[in-house]
């Protein structure tokens, strides 16, 4: 089973390095949380452990404001906008 440890700094740190590894497209997400439909967390999965999440700490109650906070993280930790992998670079 899967966990969530809410801590805004690692989910920062881990989606730093994923960008470095060209895995963040694929560590990302927006769940829910469980008997809360309403309630959304971004989350990014952890590089050593994969039943383990990091949430940004905060909740959302739209898609589109998680999203917004996981571009955010991304483009503080890439303010270059390189591409984040080379699957779409020719």
């Amino acid at each position: 089973m899967s966990k969530i440890r809410h801590d805004a700094e690692m989910f920062a740190n881990v989606i730093a390095s994923r960008i470095e590894d060209e895995s963040v497209t694929d560590a990302i997400d927006v769940i829910t949380r469980e008997g809360e439909p309403e309630t959304l967390l971004a989350v990014v999965r952890s590089e050593l452990d994969f039943n383990l999440y990091y949430s940004s700490g905060k909740t959302y109650t739209k898609y589109q404001h998680a999203y917004a906070a996981i571009g955010a993280a991304i483009d503080k930790a890439n303010p270059e906008h390189n591409p984040l992998n080379d699957r779409w670079v020719d």
